[in-house]
């Protein structure tokens, strides 16, 4: 099989000859690429060029865009910096106390730089793959995009405390989350990425408040262009597991922190599969061959037909390839 045609297949529940390999690799992209951080996140021809080389040396079932979490951002007008060997953020945040909307640049994601090319980069991979690998595309989520602009810590005070310009913030993020995903499904993504870490941060009655309902659109809003969607929550969403099931995500990303046979249970009714969630850090990392084999038998043994296996977040770029290879190999049935 195809890794396009086993993905499809184990999203429909089929037989398939292994379980999709589904981690996220960043850094060691840009490692397996042979170039720095930035050169990765600047330039799409080594961003694929790195995720070519991960499938094949890796066995992961996917290429992807993912990057770092400023790319709209900076169409929105922020100024970032670009560290040499780590992902860029924010000279100082777009929006201030003021809470001043204005500042924010209403963007044609082909007209700025850097949404410009991760689109770029969507064309090239579906260029070079063909029809083997599902090509994925990013965007960030709401409440992560909001939290990108206002400044973490400023934006979870105001959730908090009810600000009123929130709602028209996420509208507007809302809107080019969308014309951002459109024009990487046009330029052949199969999938679209939505980060949306700070929902793992307002526990549910704020998640319920302000994330749920931007969730909910934009998956609907690329299901209704033929595409589907990847929510990826990275950190503990146990208290939000249950609202999660009204997203209709076709894929669910969960952490290490998350129980994950209690995860499956709980959208095995559900249009979205469950993928996860071996410790990057503790397990891929600085865990042993041992606790590799360990950790992947769990998750095959607490999965069903539909569910995918990966590292929570991230893969850290210092993980060793026995550990990286003897994964892929488990995922054989």
């Amino acid at each position: 099989m195809t890794s396009l045609e086993r993905l499809n297949a184990r999203l429909a529940g089929k037989p398939v000859d292994k379980i999709p390999n589904m981690n996220i690799f960043m850094h060691i992209t840009a490692r397996e690429a042979g170039v720095s951080y930035r050169e990765y996140v600047t330039d799409y021809r080594k961003l694929v060029e790195g995720n070519l080389a991960c499938a094949g040396k890796y066995g992961v079932d996917s290429v992807s865009v993912i990057s770092d979490p400023m790319r709209e951002a900076s169409a929105f007008g922020t100024r970032l910096v670009f560290p040499e060997h780590s992902v860029p953020y924010p000279e100082a945040p777009l929006i201030g106390d003021d809470h001043d909307l204005s500042v924010l640049r209403r963007f044609d994601p082909y007209d700025c730089e850097r949404t410009l090319d991760r689109i770029r980069g969507c064309e090239l991979l579906r260029q070079k793959v063909g029809s083997d690998y599902p090509v994925i595309g990013w965007v960030e989520g709401c409440l992560a995009e909001a939290a990108d602009l206002r400044g973490v810590n400023d934006f979870l005070m105001d959730l908090a405390t009810g600000e009123e310009y929130i709602p028209e913030l996420l509208d507007i993020v809302l809107e080019q989350a969308e014309r951002f995903a459109k024009a990487q499904i046009d330029a052949g993504a199969d999938f679209i990425g939505v980060g949306n870490a700070v929902a793992s941060l307002i526990g549910p009655e704020l998640y319920e408040k302000y994330g749920l309902a931007c969730d909910k659109a934009l998956a609907a809003y690329i299901h209704s262009l033929g595409a589907r969607e990847k929510l990826h929550i990275c950190g503990n969403i146990t208290g939000i597991l249950e609202l999660l099931r009204d997203v209709e995500s076709d894929i669910l990303d969960i952490d290490w922190m998350v129980d994950y046979k209690h995860a499956v249970e709980l959208f095995k009714d559900t249009k979205t599969a469950v993928s996860g969630n071996i410790d990057p850090s503790e397990v891929f990392l600085r865990g042993s061959t041992g606790l590799m084999e360990r950790e992947v038998k769990r998750c095959i043994r607490d999965g069903n037909a539909a569910s995918l296996i990966a590292g929570g977040c991230e893969i850290p770029a210092a993980t060793p390839d026995e550990n990286l290879m003897l994964m892929d190999k488990l995922l054989y049935l």
